[in-house]
């Protein structure tokens, strides 16, 4: 669930490029990290990279180094990897005597020990276990040993690779940047070209918020410009390139691509109700599914409250179809810094839950409760938020989730390959109750979902909650 962002072409890019990356911090808090050109000629690329915030890696001093326009850049959520391991944090390299070729991506490959064997019988030595790593390593020898423009090598790496992926690269001997996303579509990319009075550039992210960002800072830095901005979803199997110039390229793994939309759980819970999914916010998207799971689960109460941030939009959404007040009843507590619990490691997870929000008695006290959050996926948050309303007071407690239970793991991006740390995995809702302590549970249905997403589930990737493959 990383977040990647990458732009070509914008004057002012090394001046806003930490504030744009930052709006991706939510899709991972482990590390960050960027690559850029020192000099123009001969061409030199560099990284800045590091465990912590973007913030506190990618400071001022540390881009003043750079030179130009073209900027890839990473937010690490770690998920088979070390989280605290400087070494494994992206960008990564690929280097041979034409140069660099660096990468940073988002994503999981499920054959990566099949890789490393291939490459090890080919003499060509890797220095981490990253994924990222392992497709510039594969994209490298394409070029370098085989003879590959980059569009073919990517394509042919492509064929080798299996599971999901959203990846950017740029290199010492070409002056583009190239996106591509996997073929099934697990993964997001988008891409948007950007026209100040004529002059072009091009921006690749995991989510269309970032767009928004720059077009408030053309805005705002070119006021007496005609600025505009047009936007899509990078296609499953496309590679994209971009130079200074904008828009240049593009190619397909597949002919026609496949109909895939993406990962599900996007959105659910990973994309910032701010980004949209085919034109359409997730925030809007998030309240149909707060209806549907009126629909489905009518209850009478004395109020709605949301676990913050992320069961906001479907408990204004089961408000509304309900016709119950909405309230606020819990705070997330400002110095754990937006940290989401689901992305972090076991060891600070139950010390975040602890921590992470805070409730107000004097709204809690004495009420039936429907509490909506996003999901639950290993429960940690969810027992302890619950003891605490009702030793804050509350009546009763029923929670109601606006997705399916996460009974399965995922293998394409996210830290749940453990089925026995999920749970839903083999508990019925009943038991899941009572082992959270609540009042009441209940779920919205695999067909309600698609309802509120409006869109056929054949688009999804959905394994997580049905055990589904997407290949």
């Amino acid at each position: 669930m990383c977040g990647v962002f990458g732009i070509v072409g914008h004057p002012q890019a090394k001046q806003f490029f930490s504030t744009v990356l930052a709006s991706l911090q939510h899709r991972g808090h482990d590390g960050a990290g960027m690559a850029g050109f020192l000099t123009k000629s001969p061409a030199c690329l560099e990284t800045v990279k590091g465990i912590g915030k973007v913030a506190t890696v990618i400071t001022e001093d540390a881009l003043r180094k750079f030179d130009g326009t073209t900027f890839i850049g990473h937010t690490r959520y770690s998920t088979r990897n070390e989280p605290g391991s400087i070494r494994e944090i992206h960008p990564h390299w690929a280097q041979s005597m034409r140069g660099k070729l660096a990468i940073v991506s988002n994503g999981d490959i499920i054959n990566i020990e099949e890789l490393k064997n291939h490459v090890k019988a080919l003499e060509v030595k890797v220095y981490t276990s990253n994924d990222a790593e392992m497709i510039a390593t594969l994209i490298n020898i394409q070029i370098r040993r085989v003879g590959k423009k980059v569009f073919q090598a990517i394509n042919e790496s492509m064929k080798q690779l299996r599971g999901g992926y959203a990846a950017l690269v740029i290199m010492e001997d070409d002056d583009r940047i190239f996106a591509f996303r996997d073929p099934w579509g697990i993964r997001p990319l988008h891409v948007a070209e950007f026209d100040i009075s004529g002059r072009k550039c091009v921006a690749f992210a995991s989510e269309t918020c970032t767009f928004d960002v720059i077009q408030r800072y053309n805005e705002a830095a070119y006021p007496e410009n005609n600025i505009s901005f047009t936007h899509r979803a990078v296609r499953p199997g496309e590679v994209v390139a971009a130079d200074t110039n904008g828009l240049l390229e593009t190619s397909l793994f597949k002919d026609p691509p496949a109909d895939r939309i993406g990962c599900v759980f996007e959105s659910i819970y990973f994309s910032r109700p701010d980004s949209r999914q085919m034109g359409e916010s997730f925030q809007v998207l998030r309240e149909r599914m707060g209806m549907e799971l009126f629909k489905e689960s009518p209850i009478d109460a004395d109020l709605v409250t949301s676990v913050p941030k992320g069961g906001i939009p479907s408990a204004v959404g089961f408000a509304k179809a309900s016709g119950l007040p909405y309230s606020i009843s819990i705070l997330e507590e400002p110095t754990t810094g937006g940290k989401r619990s689901f992305t972090t490691n076991p060891d600070e997870r139950q010390a975040l839950a602890t921590m992470k929000y805070n409730i107000l008695p004097d709204v809690v006290a004495g009420k039936r409760m429907i509490v909506i959050d996003d999901s639950i996926v290993r429960g940690t948050t969810t027992r302890l938020l619950v003891r605490n309303l009702f030793k804050a007071g509350a009546k009763e407690i029923h929670l109601r989730i606006p997705c399916p239970p996460y009974n399965y793991p995922c293998h394409y991006g996210i830290e749940t390959r453990d089925p026995e740390t999920l749970i839903s995995h083999n508990r019925t809702v009943d038991e899941i109750c009572r082992e959270i302590g609540a009042t009441s549970l209940t779920y919205l249905s695999l067909e309600g979902l698609y309802r509120a997403i409006g869109k056929d589930r054949s688009q999804f990737c959905d394994e997580c909650l049905s055990n589904r493959s997407p290949f």
